[in-house]
């Protein structure tokens, strides 16, 4: 019965947050119009999407490409197929790679600070002292991060695939696997087509939507003081991971082939 018990109230609190968060999201897409009203904090979160994350992002993406074209050349070398490698670098990179490491960059970097910072003002109660003037929470604090985290993250995840495909490139050329340039930027082109390109781009808007919703959800909840500001902002990164773990998959298994089916 104990183990029971735990289950059922494991289950209840995973629907009730999950029920909260749907419930945010929807309110957050009402009031969408008014974000031409707080342009400024609008472009500041932008900043600190874009702007801000493009040193880390272009770090990782490259060793992303670097790293993928030499583990796939050190076996497709074995096997007389090493100028597979700009096929191999630029599905995974463009499907796969680039859309989920660049989300889990914004979300490690960008999710926990507007996890924090929104927990702050929950338990300063400052969250409360704007609804006592009449201002949305929801209006002032968490549109602005949507629109930024659903504008940004597909602009900074076109710049590291970039980044990763041209640093597949240069693993792909040195003399260790001496596959020519051009032999694997055409490999690359012939392989990718437009419903890779819209499949692994279409991600990146749910996965915004996931990593500002989230924080934004486990922020504003934020109690006890600063530990609880702490648990919060674990707990939004952990959620966010899992949650878009989650997402890609399903997108995989059903709209991967919508976009095959439509561009195909």
């Amino acid at each position: 019965m104990g183990l029971l018990r735990k289950l059922t109230f494991l289950f209840y609190g995973l629907f009730t947050i999950s029920g909260e968060m749907m419930a945010l999201l929807g309110r957050t897409l009402v009031e969408l119009p008014s974000v031409f009203r707080g342009g400024r904090r609008t472009l500041l979160c932008m900043m600190e999407f874009g702007f801000y994350t493009l040193p880390l992002a272009s770090f990782i993406g490259l060793f992303i490409g670097m790293v993928t074209a030499l583990q796939t050349g050190l076996e497709l070398k074995d096997l007389g197929l090493v100028e597979s490698i700009g096929t191999i670098v630029g599905l995974s990179v463009v499907q796969e790679m680039g859309p989920v490491i660049t989300a889990f960059i914004i979300c490690g970097r960008v999710g926990a600070a507007m996890t924090a910072e929104l927990g702050t003002m929950a338990v300063t109660e400052e969250i409360d002292v704007l609804r006592s003037l009449g201002i949305s929470p929801v209006r002032f604090l968490v549109v602005p991060r949507f629109v930024a985290a659903v504008t940004m993250l597909p602009i900074l995840t076109i710049y590291s695939i970039l980044i990763g495909i041209w640093g597949g490139m240069i693993v792909a050329t040195s003399s260790y696997l001496g596959v020519s340039q051009v032999v694997y930027y055409k490999r690359m082109f012939d392989a990718l087509h437009l419903y890779h390109i819209a499949g692994g781009m279409s991600k990146t808007f749910v996965f915004a939507a996931i990593i500002a919703i989230v924080c934004c959800h486990f922020g504003l909840k934020a109690t006890n003081g600063v530990e609880g500001v702490g648990k919060s902002t674990m707990r939004a990164v952990v959620a966010s991971l899992v949650s878009i773990l989650i997402a890609d998959f399903f997108m995989i298994a059903y709209v991967s082939d919508f976009w095959r089916w439509l561009l195909g």
